[in-house]
């Protein structure tokens, strides 16, 4: 579910972009505690809120070639 058309991609990537930079100047987190936050809230988090709240189903991402509809 790492894809463009996911819905919750893009705002989970800014969130986990604000998360690292805030580790970054607020904390003395190590390098591998903000790379792993940042791909917690960049891979997990939109994956699994697609999952939850449905996002793109299988079926739309093929387009009308699963419709079924024959143009002829």
């Amino acid at each position: 579910m790492l894809d463009a058309g996911n819905p919750y991609m893009l705002p989970s990537v800014l969130v986990g972009a604000a998360v690292y930079l805030g580790l970054t100047v607020v904390t003395d987190a190590s390098l591998p505690v903000r790379v792993g936050a940042l791909l917690v809230f960049v891979v997990v988090v939109p994956t699994a809120l697609n999952r939850l709240f449905g996002g793109r189903d299988t079926a739309e991402m093929a387009g009308d070639e699963a419709t079924g509809d024959d143009p002829r």
